[in-house]
């Protein structure tokens, strides 16, 4: 066997095994991914991140483990003991999910995180200057910021935060329409002797030339994620600009050059439903075509809400991954993580990360998910917590769901991300086993490129 890609040294460490039982049977982990492709055969430890590939030898050997359990003298006529060290194989009576669940544990309690909050996803305002077809926040109450809340939320990130560098999220609503808010906050900060970063996600059809540079210098921007609906044409008609002569496509990939000449990164979430991914391929190479500078910039097909809860949303999927090797070939990056499906999950977003993140609103209410602005209020800026039982209800960590408890890819999930989140869907571990096939068919050509779950940022 030969190690493909290295796993978390801190999961080995928790569960290599330092001995194996010479009187039990043994099995293949549910948390072990079996993949083949031509002649080449790869096992994904799911706990670990570790990908290590197999002799025709040991191919041979797994197989025969998956469709019966063996004995110990099976691995060990086999050269497969070093698997069941590494948890690849298990005994067929390990508990797997209270292996996962106390790893989860143990990788908190040592995890060493700082007192006090790391990252802050504020919204400057919830108006917007367009009216997407398919947005979430359709009916919400419009709401900008004030000079005295923005003020007040300068304290608060002053009181909260912890010691070091903190990291600024803008959201709305379009953030670009409180533009003056975001001056205000940073300059503020500043004047505080705050260390920060910013990352934002807009439409980016108000910036300007000098907008790019003051979010550069003074927002201290790194990374924008801007929203596109595929091909002109489709992004015209679902974008639905209040003033389509000023506010359009072109307009938006020139504000893209001036983030691109700003040294600020761009993600590219381009949506997706049945109707535009015939369009797609054209659009990409189009992008393609539009951009010289690829350091800078990312991109990465996502199904929209609605979409997703399509029953033929496996077939969206399919023909996002068929895309994904016309990018590839054409050399647009893909999004990335910054630690990509490395093993163990302990977060899934800002909504179980209570203890480093918040959500402000423009009012000042506190929450914890920017996609329910006006849902989950436990405090507010000038108070702190004044919902107690809920902020202890939201901190819980949630039971892993019994539809969960037997998947495979549940490490690189998490058990809240089916309970209580609304961006779950039926067919979510169809999707994750086709996403983590794409990722290992990438590693055997000789790409790292890996797309699995390229979220908001």
């Amino acid at each position: 066997m030969n190690i493909l890609k290295s796993g978390m040294a801190k999961v080995e460490k928790i569960i290599f095994r330092k001995s194996l039982s010479d009187n039990s049977l043994y099995k293949l982990s549910q948390f072990t991914l079996f993949y083949e492709e031509n002649d080449s055969c790869l096992l994904r430890n799911m706990m670990t991140g570790e990908v290590i590939s197999l002799s025709q030898e040991e191919k041979c050997a797994v197989r025969e483990l998956i469709s019966s359990p063996r004995n110990y003298g099976f691995l060990v006529d086999n050269g497969l003991t070093e698997l069941a060290m590494k948890r690849y194989i298990v005994q067929i009576d390990c508990d797997e999910l209270k292996q996962y669940q106390q790893t989860v544990f143990l990788m908190k309690t040592i995890s060493g995180k700082k007192k006090g909050l790391t990252s802050y996803i504020i919204f400057p305002t919830t108006g917007c200057n367009a009216r997407c077809i398919y947005c979430f926040e359709e009916g919400y109450a419009v709401h900008t910021m004030s000079q005295e809340t923005a003020d007040k939320v300068v304290e608060f990130i002053c009181k909260t935060k912890h010691d070091g560098k903190i990291l600024l999220h803008w959201f709305g609503g379009e953030p670009l329409a409180a533009a003056n808010t975001i001056q205000h906050i940073c300059r503020k900060l500043q004047e505080n002797g705050v260390e920060f970063s910013s990352q934002m996600v807009t439409n980016a059809s108000l910036l300007t030339k000098e907008m790019a540079q003051e979010a550069r210098e003074l927002w201290h921007l790194e990374r924008v994620q801007v929203s596109l609906d595929g091909a002109k044409e489709d992004y015209t008609m679902r974008k639905a600009y209040y003033r389509p002569d000023k506010h359009n496509y072109d307009v938006v990939m020139q504000s893209i050059h001036y983030f691109i000449n700003q040294g600020i990164n761009v993600n590219l979430r381009v949506n997706v439903d049945f109707e535009n991914i015939v369009r797609i391929s054209g659009f990409l190479k189009n992008i393609r075509a539009e951009f010289d500078d690829m350091e800078h910039l990312s991109l990465y097909l996502t199904p929209l809400y609605q979409a997703q809860k399509s029953e033929r949303i496996m077939e969206l999927y399919q023909e996002i991954f068929r895309l994904y090797d016309v990018q590839k070939k054409i050399g647009i990056p893909f999004t990335r993580r910054e630690n990509p499906n490395t093993g163990v999950r302990l977060n899934y977003c800002m909504a179980d990360s209570m203890d480093s993140c918040v959500v402000i609103t423009p009012l000042g209410v506190l929450n914890n998910c920017e996609h329910l602005p006006e849902g989950n209020s436990w405090g507010n800026i000038y108070d702190g917590v004044t919902d107690e039982q809920k902020f202890s209800d939201l901190k819980k960590t949630m039971p892993v769901d019994e539809r969960c408890a037997k998947c495979t890819f549940l490490p690189m999930c998490t058990p809240f991300f089916k309970n209580g989140c609304d961006s779950w869907f039926d067919k979510c571990s169809e999707y994750r086993r086709m996403s983590m096939e794409f990722s290992l068919h990438n590693l055997l050509s000789g790409s790292e490129q890996d797309v699995c779950d390229a979220e908001e940022i």
